[in-house]
């Protein structure tokens, strides 16, 4: 018995193989059919296979044309370039010392005294000693850099840094060389930050 089923599995088996092997000629003879308008009405146009074709397609594109904006640039190279941007976009104090010039204001406070440019130099000094029995009398015209600043990023020195300011506003108001000719007080300050 065992030997005849394996020999019926052996017909078996080379029947379906002739049977495929003679449809095949039978479906290329035959060519295109034409098919019924109305068959597999249900069925959805687009198959799943091309649908994700279709989605894959155009987010790859979509990358691709974003991409070519910034064409090869390194994220950090673009952070640069805006921080650039950004950097020129705000007021510079050179621009008012350039519009000063024009203006003539300038000219009139060189005129007063040309001494007084050399004496109004500011060279600026780091403290290796904070406390004042060390410390030694600064040179006039210096300005003495303190390591312990308040940090304009923290909330608590930023509020600090903002109260040192309107004191420092309101002093500059009412000084009386302010008073007297205000675009001479910002030249002077705006040399003093160089």
């Amino acid at each position: 018995m065992v030997a005849k089923k394996r020999n019926q599995l052996r017909t078996k088996a080379a029947l379906r193989l002739n049977q495929a092997a003679e449809t095949d000629p039978v479906d290329v003879a035959m060519g295109p059919q034409v098919e019924d308008p109305k068959a597999f009405l249900h069925q959805p146009r687009e198959t799943k296979k091309e649908k994700m074709y279709n989605k894959s397609h155009s987010f790859l594109t979509k990358v691709q044309q974003q991409s070519s904006l910034g064409a090869g640039i390194s994220k950090s190279a673009l952070r640069r370039r805006k921080r650039k941007l950004r950097d020129d976009l705000k007021p510079k104090m050179h621009d008012l010392l350039v519009s000063l010039e024009q203006e003539g204001v300038l000219q009139e406070t060189m005129e007063h005294g040309q001494e007084h440019d050399n004496q109004s130099v500011t060279k600026i000094v780091a403290a290796k000693n904070l406390s004042p029995a060390h410390s030694t009398p600064a040179e006039s015209g210096s300005i003495v850099v303190k390591k312990n600043q308040p940090n304009i990023r923290n909330q608590k020195g930023a509020k600090i840094l903002a109260q040192k300011e309107t004191q420092r506003f309101s002093t500059v108001l009412r000084d009386q060389q302010f008073q007297q000719n205000p675009f001479a007080a910002l030249k002077e300050v705006i040399k003093m930050q160089k």
